[in-house]
């Protein structure tokens, strides 16, 4: 990826954008950090509702982008969440995987 960061604009915000130009590939994600599980809404919402939305604002509307998705919570995800998510094959990562990822390093 050629440029990590969030996006946002007057019409979304997404908390975790990455982006490579050479390859016409994006990553969207969302990063929640309450204490109730991430529900099929935000998984819906990110998809459905923000993507078209981030793509306008690609040259060509995004046309024949690769796009990717990753969702981070603190308490997880519910199994409507999960499901969904996986239609999708977004990446789920909880608090406790990120904090044995980064216990490894």
């Amino acid at each position: 990826m050629e440029q990590v960061g969030s996006h946002w604009d007057s019409k979304v915000q997404v908390d975790v954008a990455a982006i490579s130009w050479r390859e016409k590939a994006l990553l969207l994600g969302e990063a929640k950090w309450q204490e109730a599980q991430v529900s099929r809404r935000i998984i819906r919402e990110l998809v459905v509702e923000k993507t078209p939305k981030v793509l306008n604002a690609l040259p060509d509307a995004g046309k024949e982008w690769r796009i990717y998705y990753a969702f981070f919570s603190r308490a997880g995800f519910t199994e409507a969440a999960r499901t969904l998510a996986g239609e999708y094959e977004a990446t789920l990562v909880d608090l406790a995987e990120l904090d044995q990822t980064l216990s490894e390093i």
